[in-house]
């Protein structure tokens, strides 16, 4: 389901649209010509009234769903600006230390960024995060909690530092889970069930042009929506992928070698 996250969003979007409309309109077409148009007006009502109701909880369903997978990455969006801002609170407190430890812990720091690039940005990555970032991320802190600090200056800036690196880890924790997230398949059995006894309710009505105009608008318009949901719940690909040019300009402009 997520390989329509791979092609242009206008184009998945489009796709999305045009396989509900079809799934909607298509079946009700060829079904409606097969049934009897001689409905009971009571019968009729009665459909009418439990359509409502069932579409109407089916896009409440829907509602809900979509301002949780909004509020997830927004919440992974301001995480990852946490875990930069952190970063950047380090890099300048290391280069404040004039000890020989400085240029090491900097490399450290920077090994640490290019895991969390390589190892931990993608679908695959594990929902703990990588060994290797995990391990550049111990590196550092051990190096930090060994740091000899002679100074007031280097005591004050040895305390920053361990205070940011418990920092790190929280923003490195709270970036994993919100980005592993995801949507159960609880989910997409009620939405795609939702859709399908809406779009059955319709055949209650003759299939005119006007009916089956409404109905493709309704297709399109749900298959727009779950499109959106599915893009929010893969920050990885797709539209709505969180940008990691931060870490990209915090390793070129910050951590590069001197």
């Amino acid at each position: 389901m997520a390989a329509i996250l791979q092609i242009p969003a206008w184009l998945g979007a489009f796709l999305a649209m045009l396989l509900a409309v079809a799934a909607s309109a298509l079946p009700f077409i060829v079904l409606r010509r097969l049934l009897s148009d001689d409905l009971p007006t009571k019968t009729r009502d009665v459909a009418e009234t439990v359509a409502v109701r069932i579409g109407t909880v089916h896009s409440l369903i829907l509602a809900l769903v979509f301002a949780d997978a909004q509020s997830t990455h927004t919440n992974l969006q301001q995480e990852v600006s946490k875990e930069i801002t952190t970063i950047e609170h380090i890099v300048l407190e290391l280069n404040q230390w004039n000890g020989p430890e400085k240029d090491v812990l900097r490399g450290q720091l920077a090994a640490y960024v290019t895991a969390v690039l390589q190892n931990e940005w993608h679908a695959a990555a594990h929902p703990r995060g990588s060994r290797e970032a995990r391990q550049a991320y111990n590196e550092i802190d051990m190096g930090i909690l060994n740091l000899k600090a002679d100074t007031p200056q280097q005591q004050s800036l040895r305390g920053r530092l361990i205070m940011n690196m418990d920092e790190l880890q929280d923003h490195r924790k709270a970036r994993l889970a919100l980005a592993h997230r995801g949507l159960p398949a609880l989910f997409w059995w009620m939405a795609l069930t939702g859709f399908a006894i809406t779009v059955g309710f319709f055949l209650i009505f003759p299939a005119n042009p006007v009916h089956i105009a409404i109905l493709s608008v309704y297709g399109a318009y749900t298959g727009l929506a779950l499109y959106f949901i599915l893009a929010l719940s893969h920050p990885y690909a797709g539209p709505a992928a969180i940008d990691t040019t931060p870490y990209e300009m915090v390793l070129e402009d910050e951590l590069r070698p001197r």
